[in-house]
């Protein structure tokens, strides 16, 4: 995406009135924002659930020095998803705060 210059999009179903008043289900296109950001003259890569960013080990994100590596890191979290290994995260990202 990004070393092409490209965005990605995806197409979500939606209800939507036409011209006549009547309830249709139409596909709206959506942006997806990247996992990963420039920073500190490298790129931070972040595994999320949902719009949380998951704690892996001390921080919530992985540094690489180039644009080129995020692919191999997030190839990493993908095995380590697949390994169970984020389960734990995974489990807190999904934990609702108590109302105080």
């Amino acid at each position: 995406m990004r070393l092409n210059d490209e965005t990605y999009e995806v197409a979500r179903k939606s209800w939507v009135k036409n011209e006549q008043g009547e309830k249709v289900l139409v596909d709206k296109l959506r942006k997806v924002r990247p996992w990963f950001f420039e920073q500190d003259g490298g790129w931070y890569v972040q595994c999320k659930y949902g719009n949380k960013a998951l704690t892996i080990g001390n921080g919530n994100s992985v540094f690489v020095k180039a644009l080129k590596d995020i692919a191999g890191a997030l190839n990493a979290l993908k095995a380590a998803t697949d390994a169970g290994e984020l389960d734990e995260a995974i489990a807190k990202a999904t934990q609702r705060r108590k109302a105080k």
